[in-house]
């Protein structure tokens, strides 16, 4: 089976995108994205996403080892923004994956737990991104990938940098965006 490759039709051709790294890094991420959610969404079920799919995992296997897992630990599992998981979380709770639990010695804190429908999605799950991984591999070699790997995480390395040096460096600090004149 072929497959034909469609390219944006906003970008008129690969050179869009030959003299910007990052741009390149960020459009094969999302198309990562992408077609992590469309083969959950075919192999396993529409109301998972690649993400949701990861974090129930995360969450099934935090609580098999009877350790409590919050929104904060999802925020920092995944680097992302505390409203983007409060939305991811509320739909998975919504969707019956998960609950929220009170925990007794701070009321403001909720503890993640999956719900039986969530365990009966994970094996699914866990074997429909293993094979993702297969086939977003296939025509490396492990040399290559351990070569990606190192240059992806440095790259990463140089990015978190930079984001530290330019809040640091900004004329305008958070604290201070909210001054008035």
């Amino acid at each position: 089976m072929r497959t034909t490759i469609q390219h944006d039709s906003a970008c008129p051709s690969d050179d869009c995108m030959s003299g910007h790294f990052g741009a390149l890094l960020s459009h094969t991420a999302r198309m990562l994205r992408r077609a992590m959610d469309t083969r959950i969404a075919a192999e396993v079920t529409p109301e998972l996403s690649g993400v949701r799919g990861m974090l129930l995992g995360e969450i099934i296997c935090a609580n098999n080892e009877n350790r409590d897992v919050y929104q904060r630990d999802v925020e920092q599992w995944f680097h992302i923004r505390r409203s983007s998981v409060t939305a991811i979380l509320q739909g998975m709770e919504q969707d019956g994956f998960i609950t929220r639990c009170s925990v007794e010695k701070d009321a403001r804190l909720k503890r993640l737990v999956a719900t039986p429908k969530g365990v009966a999605y994970h094996d699914r799950i866990r074997a429909s991104i293993d094979r993702f991984e297969h086939d977003l591999q296939q025509g490396l070699t492990p040399e290559e990938m351990a070569a990606a790997r190192v240059v992806l995480n440095q790259i990463l390395h140089n990015a978190q940098l930079i984001e530290t040096e330019t809040k640091e460096n900004s004329p305008i600090s958070p604290e201070r965006s909210n001054e008035t004149c």
